[in-house]
This record gives structure tokens, sequence and C-alpha cells, in this order.
């Protein structure tokens, strides 16, 4: 075997030294795509990861209301207490108008007594004056 120092030269032809600086530079920028394609699915899994947790944090918080109601709910809420105050105000307007109804029915019967109590005294009054004449 031959030894190898500081004189030895090595002969490798330009097109080999050509071709095995292209493999280096297509092997380091493989491994850089790869790398980054990595770091990129582990980032978009740690998000995930992180919407998940927010997402069952919600769902196990927002039916017991420590996250307050979603705009629609809020909306929907807004009417339904809108509704409910309209219904009161018609059911007391009812209560209202039968209250009326009943004090008018009274006052025809009272109208009614006194047109039949007035009829009589007319009648008595023509009696007295026809048998006076």
């Amino acid at each position: 075997m031959t030894e190898i120092n500081e004189n030895t030269t090595v002969e490798i032809p330009v097109r080999n030294l050509i071709a095995l600086a292209v493999s280096l530079v297509m092997a380091t920028a493989a491994y850089l795509t790869l790398e980054t394609r990595i770091t990129s699915i582990e980032h978009d899994n740690s998000m995930q990861l992180k919407t998940i947790e927010a997402n069952e944090s919600f769902v196990r918080d927002w039916p017991l209301g420590l996250r307050g109601a979603l705009p629609d709910d809020l909306m929907q809420n807004a009417q339904i207490k809108m509704q409910a105050e309209e219904l009161k105000k018609v059911t007391d307007i009812t209560r209202q108008i039968n209250n009326l109804e009943i004090k008018l029915g009274k006052l025809e019967g009272q109208v009614s007594e006194q047109d039949k109590k007035l009829e009589t005294l007319f009648q008595l009054w023509n009696s007295q004056t026809q048998s006076a004449k």
C-alpha cells in the first residue's frame, strides 16, 4: 500500500467533480425541503391541538354560561324577552277589557232597571193625570 503524505495527489476528472458538487447541492436542498415540511406539519399539528383544546373548553364551559352567549343566542334571547313583554301587555289589556265588559254589563243592567222604573213612573203619572181629568 502506498503511503499518504503531504505530497500525495489525487486525479479526479472535472466532470466527476462537478457531478459530485451537484449531487451535494441536490442532497442539501432535499434535506432542507424535508426539514421545512416536517417543521410545517409539526406547527400545523400543534395549532390544531390548540384549536381542539379551545373547542373542548368552549363546549364544556358554554352550556354552563361561563363563556357568555353566541351573537345569535343574544338576538334570540332579546326577541324572546320582547315577545314575553308584549304578551304581558296583551294579557293586561285583555284583563282590562274583561273588567270594562263586566262594568258595562252592570251599567246596562242599571240603565234597563232605571228605564223600567221611569216607564212605571210615567205610566203612573199618565194614569193619575187621566183620572184627574
